[in-house]
């Protein structure tokens, strides 16, 4: 049974228990339908008291993962779908990966992380995101708020000096933007001390795995919002190594009859969910049952049925993400920080 409780752990034993069986019911360990070991048996194999297993069990029924049933026992049910507990299982997934590309033990990890526990979280950092549109501007913004410990204020680039004009100090401890604009954004903070950090904006392995599955030579539009967001995709794109195609390039200020105008002269297109969007809006809805056919997390890939220029056209939704490098890096200056 894999189970395992420390006594001297400053987590009280109920919670260590009841965590380690949501776990393994989430991790498919304790299937569904299957029973748990009773209290007495449970008790008894980890040396504990029969109420705190008791307790545990009252509160797994209470939060859906078990069902007592009169004279059989404590069974497994398929456990509910609660955002909380699959954020949680994707950090805890993310830490053991990290460990075990370093040779760190999971039980390593965890007596580590049960020596700290009680220990407050580190305060959440104040840094400035800044991006030359609203989409990814929105978009990054997320990503670093959940991948790191980071309050982030985000501004437009076209309107940063204004943020900063006049201020004798800010309340950033960091300046983050893409390689794109870090010149840009340099030469705006730094006379206030800040620093700032550049990030590599790629696209989504999902979308680079469909791209390069198309025969050589297929035309493949690359539609942006605007002429930055254009460039921005184009150069995702042409740094992945994708010479085969041939990409052909058009943007919504262009305006939209040049849009149309390239859709009806292409089998596939590659753009921002935002723009798939107002694509979608030209034709009818998705084919079949309405159901997009998934490219993979982060892109999705869909075809649009109508007569005429629209018709069995493929769209990419190639939102681009933060470099994993990078945001790593990111993380290492941010605990080097000196803290307040």
């Amino acid at each position: 049974m894999d189970l395992q409780i420390n006594a001297k752990s400053h987590v009280p034993v109920h919670v260590q228990l009841k965590e380690q069986i949501k776990h393994l019911i989430l991790a498919g360990n304790f299937e569904v339908g299957s029973r748990l070991p009773s209290i007495r048996e449970l008790a008894g194999y980890l040396r504990i008291n029969r109420n705190t297993v008791a307790r545990v069990f009252t509160e797994l029924e209470r939060e859906g993962y078990v069902e007592s049933r009169r004279g059989s026992g404590v069974y497994v049910v398929e456990p509910p779908t609660v955002e909380e507990d699959l954020e949680r299982q994707e950090v805890l997934e993310r830490v053991m990966d990290i460990a075990a590309a370093r040779g760190v033990t999971v039980e390593e990890i965890a007596y580590a992380l049960l020596a700290r526990a009680g220990a407050k979280p580190r305060e959440k950092t104040p840094i400035l995101f800044v991006e030359c549109n609203q989409p990814e501007l929105e978009q990054f913004s997320r990503e670093l708020e959940e991948q790191l410990p980071v309050e982030v204020e985000s501004v437009l680039l076209e309107n940063l000096a204004e943020k900063v004009s006049g201020k004798e100090e800010l309340p950033w401890q960091l300046a983050v933007t893409t390689f794109f604009h870090v010149h840009e954004v340099q030469d705006i903070v730094e006379q206030y001390g800040i620093e700032t950090v550049a990030l590599l904006a790629e696209a989504t392995l999902e979308s680079l795995q469909r791209l390069t599955e198309l025969p050589a030579g297929t035309r493949v539009g690359v539609v942006g919002s605007s002429q930055t967001c254009m460039e921005n995709l184009s150069s995702s794109l042409e740094g992945a190594g994708l010479e085969h195609l041939n990409f052909i390039e058009v943007n919504q200020d262009q305006g939209m009859d040049r849009v149309t105008a390239l859709l009806g002269k292409v089998p596939i297109v590659v753009c921002s969910s935002v723009m798939a969007r107002r694509l979608r809006e030209l034709g009818t809805p998705p084919e079949a049952d309405g159901r997009p056919a998934r490219v993979g997390a982060g892109a999705s890939s869909r075809r649009l049925k109508q007569h005429g220029a629209l018709d069995g056209l493929e769209i990419i939704e190639e939102d681009r993400t933060l470099d994993k490098g990078g945001l790593e890096m990111l993380g290492r200056m941010l605990r080097q920080l000196p803290r307040g």
